[in-house]
């Protein structure tokens, strides 16, 4: 590996001083999970690692003021066992139940999930349909950035320099929500999700949706909303024809790419199947497991 530096700073100004520092490159550690890989492939090679987990209070979740608010080290295990997670914000504790593999899930963290603006990121997709923030702190102060506009491209976060996640902040699912995610992979499903699709609806007395987001993952460059197909769901009875007709929407807005897991039409084919299988999942109130090919 790449020699570097490990520094171990005790508060968040320090962190942000340390990371700030001219000299050589810094690059933020707190699971590892994402960038030791890419140390050892020599993707990055940092003369210094900031860790955080010294830093208190960062791995803390808890509600405040009626939201959902996690520390940015808390881990995706720690999210999936909270009680509070689970009672309040099940679609949540589902998304991070599906991220790769038990270790993964006890070392890697809810704000480097984000930080890394993982396309193919398992909590991302539920955390749009959650209408969650990112809270950042960095030289210039403290700021919230709405998560749908912070993810700016392939693995670029809203982030300036010397700029750090330190909390999630997720507001109260609307009244009478149901909401789900699927992961398809076409591997293990343990691998990262060649197309992940999250789900809120409210139904009124008469099953039409008052209330639809959708979130995709392995879609775009970045995780994404799918408006098109929200706006054609709201308003409408949850028959098979609407839900086959806003899975098609989300395919038809998705901007995926082809890689070795799969190519761009592929994935788009996958949107309009678990999305639509998703929908009417939701609108059964039945249970919807993952697929693999």
């Amino acid at each position: 590996m790449h020699p570097f530096r490990l520094l171990e700073p005790e508060s968040l100004p320090e962190a942000i001083e340390t990371l700030g520092r001219l000299d050589g490159e810094s690059r933020l550690v707190a699971g590892g999970t994402a960038l030791v890989a890419m140390i050892r492939l020599g993707l990055v090679k940092p003369d210094r690692l900031v860790s955080l987990h010294r830093v208190p209070g960062l791995n803390r979740i808890r509600v405040d003021g009626g939201s959902l608010e996690l520390g940015a080290m808390a881990t995706h295990a720690d999210i999936e066992r909270s009680r509070t997670v689970r009672d309040g914000w099940p679609l949540l504790a589902e998304a991070v139940h599906r991220v790769a593999t038990p270790a993964i899930r006890t070392s890697g963290t809810i704000g480097g999930n984000l930080a890394y603006a993982e396309a193919a990121s398992d909590p991302a997709p539920a955390l749009l349909c959650l209408n969650a923030e990112a809270r950042v702190l960095g030289p210039g102060g403290e700021r919230a950035v709405p998560l749908a506009r912070f993810f700016r491209g392939f693995y670029e976060a809203a982030l300036e320099p010397g700029e750090i996640v330190t909390a999630v902040r997720v507001p109260p699912p609307p009244a009478g929500a149901r909401g789900g995610y699927v992961k398809f992979t076409s591997r293990s499903a343990e691998d990262k999700p060649l197309v992940g699709v999250a789900a809120l609806v409210v139904l009124d007395g008469a099953g039409r949706c008052v209330e639809a987001r959708i979130g995709l993952g392995g879609s775009a460059p970045t995780p994404v909303r799918a408006d098109r197909a929200e706006r054609a769901l709201r308003g409408e009875a949850l028959t098979d024809a609407a839900a086959r007709a806003a899975a098609e929407a989300a395919a038809g807005e998705a901007d995926p790419l082809s890689d070795l897991m799969g190519s761009a039409d592929y994935r788009r084919e996958m949107i309009r199947v678990w999305a639509r299988r998703l929908l009417i999942a939701l609108r059964d109130g039945t249970a919807l497991r993952d697929g693999t090919r």
